[in-house]
């Protein structure tokens, strides 16, 4: 035997073998319940946490941050994920002026002195495209605010204060 060779004891394996019925007779084996079908499973009742869904409006400019929704007058938006979150900055802060800057530092997460951060007017331009795709009846609600930036305008006054 070489001698990096390690010596177990030897067990003897119990091998057992299943009894075997004779040809012609009938095995007697405890039944086993068989599955209920898939469709007929039902999943424990548990309280339902999730919050109920609601149900947009048909006029104005509405916004569903759990179910990343926002519609005009009824009709679903395609939005890109930055154009959903700077309309839903506008609608969470309305009448306020926000700088260019501002909207990059609180949507974008860049600040001032970050080296990455996109150029200014790449706001002027996501501005834009919101603009058209809020369509001509809601597309003045974005005011732009020369040599400062934008202001989002709320079809109810009293909302703004």
């Amino acid at each position: 035997m070489p001698p990096q060779t390690t010596t177990l004891p030897y067990r003897p394996r119990l091998v057992t073998t299943p009894q075997r019925t004779p040809v012609g007779t009938a095995a007697t084996l405890p039944r086993q319940p068989l599955p209920a079908p898939a469709h007929a499973r039902t999943a424990p009742a548990r309280p339902d946490h999730r919050a109920t869904a609601q149900i947009p409006p048909r006029s104005g400019l509405w916004i569903d941050r759990t179910a990343w929704l926002a519609t005009v007058d009824g009709r679903a938006l395609q939005l890109t994920y930055l154009e959903f979150e700077v309309l839903d900055f506008f609608v969470h802060h309305p009448g306020q002026a926000h700088s260019r800057q501002a909207l990059l530092s609180s949507v974008w997460g860049h600040q001032a002195d970050d080296a990455t951060a996109p150029d200014v007017r790449t706001v002027d331009v996501l501005v834009t495209r919101l603009r058209r795709k809020l369509g001509p009846e809601h597309r003045y609600r974005i005011e732009t605010i020369r040599r400062v930036g934008y202001r989002y305008r709320p079809l109810d006054p009293a909302m703004a204060s």
